[in-house]
């Protein structure tokens, strides 16, 4: 109907459908059929029409380990079906394809009247096999006198937003049938009625199965009768999350590690998508995200099946610019002695205890002044980080109030190799 605009608006106090805007259109829905995609349009409905068909009436053909010997109901079903879509068999209408006579040749209203008059033989069809099973099922000798009620949610877990599914039912059994129950190779211990219980620890994260048969005796020969089945369930951790929304910052050139999961989900099945040229890598719930700096923040989205399941805002910034420590003295402003100085031997570049990543710096270039209380300053330019005897001689001989400024430090980290300027300390000696 969408390729011809659809209905008429319904006019007021109108009840049920209105008619086409266009019942006469033919062109659009005869290319969609039979032109678009060589016909496969056509050929899905037509192989779907006969497949309904033919596995409705599966169900009553004789065999002698199913409902049905006697192939009188199987034979009486399938002349009164129908739910045909066969090519014709006469030579009056030439080389035409049962897809060409319905489906394009006909006008859209004649087209909807024909697929209406195939949902209805279906619907028929389906009737006329579910009756003869009924029937079928009450000439065995299983007397079905119990029916109770039964729910089986798609799942016990549902997202907010999300729906809950569930199918409902009336579950029929016989009271007179004993039945054993078997899972996963070994006898369900607890029975209501007829009814096993399963109750295990679930261990393992990931998708598992259970699986198992119930066996009841054949009513007629005594022998056993299986009936397989198998159930997939999800084993995730109880999760507890805690975030300072303050603090989701992520640093310019650094693996910034990220660990997701969605309760309800496998790892596998969770997928990661970053903005603003982000790159991510990982698996398994652990992730690293590197970000170019191209944008202030970055979005980062959560799918798991396909299905978004969030996205979370990060700001971007750059990694900050490290401190300068002589050895073992920190950069603090306090005084220090003339033995402590002349106890160190390098000089260090350190983003401290504080900062969230472990980055390791190696000096690369300082220059270091000593600025006695008295007299002219001394300035020597240093490589590496290592001091040299000139400079320890220095502290090693140095007075109450002299000074010692270390400025103009370069460092480089081990892992990422990014170059930073290091911010200057000053000792003075007490």
């Amino acid at each position: 109907m969408e390729l011809y605009d659809g209905r008429l608006e319904e006019e007021e106090g109108e009840d049920g459908l209105t008619a086409l805007k266009t019942p006469e259109g033919m062109e659009k829905h005869a290319y969609l059929f039979m032109v678009k995609g060589q016909g496969k349009k056509a050929k899905e409905l037509q192989d779907k029409i006969n497949a309904t068909r033919d596995q409705l009436l599966h169900l009553l053909k004789p065999d002698e380990k199913e409902l049905f010997v006697d192939p009188k109901p199987y034979n009486i079903a399938k002349q009164a079906n129908l739910l045909n879509a066969t090519e014709p068999a006469s030579t009056l209408v030439g080389k035409r394809t049962w897809a060409s006579i319905n489906l394009e040749y006909q006008p859209v209203g004649a087209l909807l009247a024909l697929l209406t008059q195939y949902q209805n033989n279906a619907t028929a069809l389906e009737a006329d096999v579910i009756g003869k099973l009924q029937y079928g099922v009450n000439q065995s000798s299983h007397i079905i006198d119990e029916l109770n009620a039964a729910i089986i949610p798609q799942s016990n877990y549902v997202m907010e937003g999300k729906n809950y599914t569930a199918k409902v039912m009336l579950i029929a059994s016989s009271s007179s049938t004993k039945s054993k129950i078997t899972m996963n190779g070994a006898p369900l211990s607890t029975m209501e009625g007829q009814v096993g219980k399963i109750d295990f620890r679930a261990n393992g994260i990931g998708e598992k199965t259970v699986k198992g048969q119930i066996e009841v005796a054949d009513p007629k020969t005594g022998e056993p009768t299986y009936y397989p089945y198998e159930h997939t369930y999800q084993v995730f951790k109880p999760v507890a999350t805690v975030s300072a929304d303050a603090l989701k910052l992520l640093y310019r050139s650094l693996d910034n590690p990220l660990s997701i999961s969605v309760p309800g989900y496998s790892a596998a099945d969770i997928r990661v998508e970053a903005s603003g040229g982000a790159q991510i890598s990982g698996t398994n719930g652990q992730y690293n995200i590197k970000v170019n700096g191209s944008t202030p923040q970055v979005n980062v989205t959560v799918y798991a099946k396909g299905k978004k399941m969030g996205t979370s805002e990060f700001r971007v910034r750059n990694v900050p610019a490290p401190g300068a420590m002589l050895g073992g003295i920190p950069n603090n402003g306090n005084a220090v002695t003339k033995g402590q100085l002349c106890a160190q031997n390098r000089v260090l570049a350190t983003l401290g205890q504080d900062f969230a990543y472990n980055l390791q710096f190696s000096v690369l270039k300082y220059r270091f002044i000593y600025s006695p209380r008295h007299g002219n300053p001394e300035v020597i330019n240093g490589s590496g980080d290592v001091l040299t005897s000139q400079m320890k001689n220095l502290m090693c001989r140095s007075k109450r109030g002299d000074r010692f400024i270390i400025e103009g430090i370069t460092a480089k980290d081990t892992k990422y190799g990014m170059v930073k300027k290091v911010n200057s300390m000053t000792l003075t000696v007490r």
